[in-house]
């Protein structure tokens, strides 16, 4: 069994993969105030898998085997210490850190190596499960990630602040803008505009002026309109993807929660290009 493990700054997402490449587990879990203890990691082994969209938990004694953990540093929260963790408590278990030289695309920007790995991840396995067709992947977590990738090549894009990040600067410019934070009525009811008050107006420049960016990007990338795929994956992916369906009637638009567990999974050598460094 590999664990791919993506530590990022705001959380940490485990994904269970089988030999044959199948899913069958996944965990999600805040990074703020934890601590890599024994009980954290034992939480980790205690997956919620999907079986017909039912949820089932299984039991830890599920993994008796040697695991072989992949990890991924794409925040801040220290790798080093998971390792001395997952060995204190499973000392026959194997760790490997992914790294750049493993994703199996062609880097076209100014510096490859300062292209956060979380990126090229994404893009990775969006390339493996979607085709080499063009596409942007929109990453949507601290911050919003919208990349330009075609013909197995990443070649850039934009980077903009988070949901949670557009709306903590409102009281920081004035006390008189309260905080609104993201909650599940986006899910449900998009920001109507015009706001009629100022939290309205707030939800409205933040999540609509985040839905109007991604679509200048596509249509700057994409002039001739020709039928693109945008996909989506992030913590805050779910926030976008109605208002993106609204904007973007006519063009392909996917929703992948696990892109980048899965591209970790492929770094393990789970597709011919990725051994071979292509």
């Amino acid at each position: 069994m590999n664990i791919a493990v993506d530590i990022g700054n705001t959380a940490v997402k485990c994904g269970v993969f089988t030999l044959t490449g199948e899913l069958v587990g996944c965990l999600r879990l805040p990074v703020e105030g934890i601590q890599p203890q024994e009980f954290f990691l034992r939480q980790l082994l205690r997956w919620q898998t999907l079986t017909n969209r039912t949820k089932v938990v299984v039991p830890e004694g599920i993994y008796p085997e040697p695991l072989t953990w992949r990890i991924a540093q794409t925040g801040s929260f220290p790798w080093k210490e998971w390792q001395a963790v997952i060995f204190r408590i499973r000392p026959h278990d194997k760790f490997k850190l992914v790294t750049r030289r493993q994703i199996s695309l062609n880097i076209d920007v100014d510096a490859p190596r300062k292209i956060g790995i979380d990126r090229l991840l994404a893009a990775m396995a969006a390339t493996e499960k979607y085709g080499e067709s063009p596409m942007l992947v929109v990453d949507a977590g601290s911050a919003i990630t919208v990349d330009l990738v075609q013909n197995r090549t990443f070649c850039g894009g934009a980077i903009l602040p988070g949901l949670v990040a557009q709306t903590e600067i409102y009281p920081k410019i004035s006390e008189k803008l309260p905080l609104v934070p993201i909650s599940d009525m986006l899910l449900k009811v998009l920001p109507v505009y015009p706001g009629r008050n100022t939290k309205d107006a707030i939800q409205n420049g933040f999540y609509w002026g985040t839905i109007g960016a991604i679509r200048q990007l596509c249509d700057i990338s994409f002039p001739r309109k020709q039928d693109i795929r945008l996909i989506l994956t992030g913590g805050d992916a779910q926030y976008l993807l109605p208002g993106l369906s609204q904007t973007f009637p006519t063009r392909r638009i996917t929703h992948c929660d696990t892109l980048v567990l899965e591209g970790i999974y492929l770094c393990s050598g789970a597709c011919q290009r990725c051994r071979q460094g292509v």
